[in-house]
């Protein structure tokens, strides 16, 4: 439906869920972070989990850089993502207690390379 929709055209970056069918429509990819939080929020709301609130700090300093990245000059948005960048691989670490927050972190290790394409 979406190939019908776009009739030929494909920008540059693609903004969309996790939903497979709406992956591959551009070179490059976001996932859109709302549609986490709202996930990693309901994992919270029913858990109370560790790695759930861990991945709601991660999307709050996220959402910072989103808010100001406007502002900033290209290497200063470079310097900003790399610390984001670099926490994300203590995901795999992260021990969970509820299966809501397991599936959340193998969600964001999916998505690990269009979590933070906005910054690029």
């Amino acid at each position: 439906m979406i190939r019908i929709m776009m009739d030929g055209l494909r920008p540059e970056v693609w903004c969309s869920d996790r939903y497979a069918a709406r992956q591959g429509h551009a070179p490059a990819h976001q996932t859109c972070l709302a549609h986490l939080a709202r996930d990693v929020a309901y994992a919270l709301d029913l858990s109370q989990d560790d790695l759930a609130f861990w991945l709601k700090l991660w999307l709050q300093k996220t959402f910072a850089l989103t808010r100001d990245i406007t502002t900033f000059a290209a290497p200063t948005v470079a310097i900003k993502r790399c610390p984001l960048e670099r926490s994300l691989d203590d995901i795999p670490d992260a021990s969970s207690s509820s299966d809501l927050a397991q599936a959340l972190k193998n969600g964001f290790r999916r998505a690990r390379d269009q979590l933070l394409t906005f910054a690029r």
